[in-house]
Parts: C-alpha cells; sequence; structure tokens
C-alpha cells in the first residue's frame, strides 16, 4: 500500500481519526515545532516512543523584531496602560540572593549548589501536519527555555541554588497512559527532579505518578483539576496560572448570564462521564442557571473510554439535541470536548450556538471550524490562545515586557503573542519561584506551597490576566475576560471589562 493510501485509510477510521484529533489538540502550550538543537542550559531528551494508545486522549487542540513601545500606551477599557523606561522596556526587578534553604526530608533532586526542574515540551507538529492543520510558529522553544534560565540563574537562581533544567520532548501523537508513565519515570527516575513543569499530559495516571515520587508539578496544561482534585494531590500539585476548574465553569455561568447569552435559548449540556464533571454540574453551573430561570433541555454523559464509546455518545447527543430543539451548547468536564462534537454534529447538519472557555480550544474552533462558530460565546482565561493583538495589546503589561526582554536579549524576537504564548507560561513560573523564593524557609513541596501562598495578590502575570493565590488553594488563575465570536473578524472579540472569579 502507498504512503498516500495508508494516510487516506488513517483518515477514513473514525478510531484512529479520534485518537490523532485528540493528539492534535494535547497542548495547552503545543506549537508547530520542538525546536532545533538542545543548548548549554537545558540538556535534552526525547521521550520514549510508543505506538497510538488504544484509549482516547481527552480532546486538545495543537519573526521581527517589534518596535520600541511607547512610554504609555492606551488600551481598550478595563486594561491598564504598561509604564516603560526611557529605552522603551518595563523594569526587571529580581529578588536578593539568599544562602541556600535546607531540602525537606525525602525532597529529590537538591544538591548544595543546584535544583533540578525538568520542563516538558509538547510536540503536534507530526498531527498538525498529517491533517495539514496551521499552527502558530511559536519557534524554538528550547533555545527560549535555555535565555529563561541563564537570565534567572545570573540573576540569584532559586532558593539560593542555581537551577538546572532538564528538558524533555513529548510527542503528542504518542499519548496515552504507558507514554505518560514513561515519561513520569524520565523526570522522576532519570531527571531526578524537585519539580516539573508541565503542558499537554492528559492522562489520569500522570499526575498520581509524579506526587508518589513527590516531585513538585507546575502544570501549565489546560487540563481540569476542581479542587477537590487539587486536595488529593496536595501539596505537590500546583496550577499556578490557571483556575480551579469550579472557578472556570462558575465564571462561564456568571459570564454568560451577564451577556444575554441564554435569553430565549433552548439548551443542551455534554458532560465528560466523570466524578469531576458531576461535581462541578451540580454544584457550580445548574444553580447559577436555574437561579437565573434557565433549564437544561438534554443533558448527556459522553464516556471517553474509547473511540467507540465516544463516538456513539457524541452522536446520540447530537440526534438528542436536535430532538429537543436545542440551539445552544455547553460542555463541562473535558478539554476540547466541543472540538470533538462539532467534528461529529457536523456530520449531521447540525449547529447550534456553542459556550466556550480556553479549555474549549477557541483559537483551534475559529481556525478551522469557522463556519461553526456563529453565536459562540463564553469567557477567555488565556489571551496567547484565545484572541489576537488587536483585542489585547501585546505586550500588555510590565511583566510581559519583562519576559520579552529577557528574550530579547537572547536575540529571540517575536511580533505577535501566539508566537511566545508557551515562552511566556514558561517565564511566569521561573518568576513566580523567584517572588517565592525570599518566602521559603525549606526548599520541599510543602515549603514552596506556604511560600507561594504569602505572595496573596502580589504577583502580576506575563501570560495570563490575573492571579490571586490564597492559602488552601492550588490553583492561581483569578481574573477572566469575556468574549463572543465575531464574523466580522471570524475571530474572538473581547467583551467588557476583566472580572475577578471570585467576584
Amino acid at each position: 500500500m502507498s504512503s498516500a493510501a495508508r494516510a487516506d485509510s488513517r483518515l477514513k477510521n473514525p478510531r484512529v481519526l479520534v485518537l490523532l484529533l485528540a493528539a492534535a489538540m494535547l497542548a495547552a502550550a503545543c506549537s508547530e515545532s520542538a525546536g532545533d538543537a538542545p543548548t548549554d542550559a537545558a540538556s535534552t531528551e526525547t521521550a520514549p516512543t510508543d505506538p497510538p494508545p488504544t484509549q482516547a486522549a481527552p480532546p486538545h487542540a495543537p519573526p521581527a523584531a517589534p518596535a520600541a513601545p511607547p512610554t504609555t500606551t492606551a488600551d481598550e477599557p478595563g486594561d491598564e496602560p504598561v509604564q516603560t523606561d526611557d529605552t522603551g522596556s518595563a523594569p526587571t526587578t529580581a529578588a536578593e540572593p539568599t544562602g541556600p534553604v535546607p531540602p525537606g526530608a525525602d525532597t529529590p533532586g537538591v544538591s548544595d549548589d543546584t535544583v533540578t526542574i525538568s520542563f516538558i515540551i509538547t510536540d503536534t507538529s507530526a498531527v498538525a501536519a498529517a491533517f495539514g492543520w496551521e499552527t502558530p510558529d511559536e519557534g524554538d522553544r528550547e533555545a527560549q527555555l535555555a535565555a529563561l534560565v541563564d537570565h534567572f540563574n545570573a540573576n540569584g537562581g532559586f532558593a539560593g541554588r542555581q537551577i538546572e533544567a532538564k528538558v524533555t520532548v513529548f510527542n503528542a501523537i504518542t499519548d496515552g497512559p504507558v507514554a505518560e508513565e514513561a515519561l513520569c519515570n524520565a523526570v522522576t527516575q532519570d531527571d531526578k527532579a524537585f519539580a516539573v513543569v508541565m503542558t499537554g499530559q492528559f492522562q489520569e495516571n500522570a499526575r498520581p505518578c509524579y506526587r508518589n515520587a513527590n516531585t513538585l508539578m507546575l502544570d501549565a496544561t489546560l487540563y481540569p483539576v476542581d479542587n477537590a482534585g487539587f486536595e488529593e494531590l496536595a501539596p505537590y500539585y500546583w496550577s499556578p496560572l490557571l483556575p480551579a476548574y469550579d472557578d472556570l465553569v462558575a465564571g462561564l455561568a456568571e459570564g454568560l448570564i451577564e451577556d444575554g447569552w441564554f435569553d430565549g435559548a433552548t439548551l443542551g449540556v455534554l458532560a465528560i462521564e466523570s466524578g469531576l464533571s458531576d461535581r462541578v454540574y451540580e454544584q457550580q453551573f445548574l444553580p447559577r442557571l436555574e437561579a437565573a430561570g434557565v433549564q437544561v433541555a438534554s443533558y448527556n454523559n459522553i464516556d471517553p473510554t474509547d473511540a467507540t464509546s465516544l463516538n456513539n455518545d457524541l452522536l446520540q447527543a447530537t440526534i438528542n439535541f436536535k430532538e429537543a430543539g436545542v440551539d445552544k451548547v455547553a460542555a463541562i468536564g473535558g478539554s476540547r470536548l466541543i472540538s470533538f462534537f462539532i467534528d461529529t454534529s457536523r456530520t449531521q447538519n447540525y449547529s447550534p450556538a456553542y459556550a466556550l472557555t480556553s479549555y474549549d480550544s477557541p483559537e483551534f474552533n475559529v481556525s478551522n471550524y469557522s463556519a461553526m462558530m456563529g453565536g459562540a460565546s463564553g469567557i477567555s482565561v488565556l489571551p496567547g490562545y484565545d484572541v489576537g493583538d488587536d483585542q489585547y495589546r501585546f505586550p500588555a503589561s510590565d511583566a510581559e515586557q519583562e519576559c520579552l526582554d529577557i528574550f530579547t536579549a537572547a536575540g529571540l524576537t517575536f511580533e505577535r503573542r501566539n508566537h511566545v504564548r508557551t515562552g511566556l507560561m514558561f517565564c511566569d513560573t521561573l518568576r513566580l519561584l523567584r517572588a517565592a523564593s525570599p518566602h521559603l524557609t525549606v526548599l520541599s513541596a510543602q515549603g514552596v506551597t506556604e511560600a507561594v501562598w504569602q505572595l496573596g495578590d502580589s504577583f502580576e502575570p506575563a501570560s495570563v490576566y490575573g492571579v490571586e493565590f490564597t492559602e488552601g488553594s492550588y490553583a492561581g488563575g483569578d481574573a477572566y475576560r469575556r468574549f463572543r465570536f465575531d464574523p466580522e473578524c471570524e475571530c474572538m472579540a473581547l467583551v467588557g471589562d476583566p472580572a475577578d472569579f471570585d467576584g
């Protein structure tokens, strides 16, 4: 069989199509390429390549130097101007170096002089090429990491030690429980890392594996975890830049109600069959709808265990929605569940309006299913993945300018935010560790947790709209923007002022 025939056979096989689509949409921090040769600041390993899994992974999508910014930049209402110095650069303030913080008992990856942090770069280029999808070119993310590590090490490192960075490129097309266990073992057994910065890991066995190895997780993945889930993994699991899924869904409901999206609608709900979905739907989404007088006409559980159950449930949901006259659809509990549903429902000539969050891959949906996006509305928490620079200026804050200055000093420049969106999240993670360092009394997962809690709302992020750290919480994302699909620009357009999840 020719290679073209093999490719055509794969695309006609629903099971393979689902697996590839899932892999293609895996990484919240995905880009067109994984980068070039490893740099001096970070050693690179490639995760073992396993054959495509038999289980369907939860769905997930996959420069010229900019002109110097003016001293003060105006923007739409609700955005603060960027204050810069005479050179056009935001001031960079590094924490004062301190002596080494003593390590905790059974804390891996810490020596007298170094602390090992592993970074996972998720590569979706193979899947994007197979389907002909276009994704933003984020350039050489390994070089970006090297620039960041060099900069922060030159300014005191972390906990009085130099950061020893380990970088693993994870091939999204191989994603599955076996591949992610191998990845975890590489980080915890080979790297012996103190912490791992995660992007695009969606299997249920991944996070417990790191917890069992006493490895601190700093997750930059749009992976839905509610407060109950964070408590199960405490103190080893943090999503410092993104909200807990409880807050996200509550914010979605409130944003849609404020936008009048439910007015006159017949609503249908898709929900991944899981305890997470049940808790969040019953405790956050449904009570707010009922208080606003909104009824759910059709509720459908989706079993993503394998391609057959996923396809059958999505098709049945389409039939149920059509019979109930549903014209608006929201999804609970599954990253990129809307993308999967669109791929199924359009074959049935069914095109409702969708409620979207950053977890529903708005950029991917607009790029690949623009004709199905009419009436879409929701909330954005991650501008680099949701909206263009004409909607949210670039750079938008001193923190974002600081990260760009680090890259520029290393010869890396970016015309648009989505070209550096993963780099900004890596930058924020290292900036957060720097900010927490003066508050550390012991270098351990618990020690970092207590230090981060002391930051409160003082940390300004580069990659998201806002964060706040409160004792007992392991998710930092605290701000969102409402957005809706604009048919004129065929993009998601921001609406209204920023809002906090805690009101």
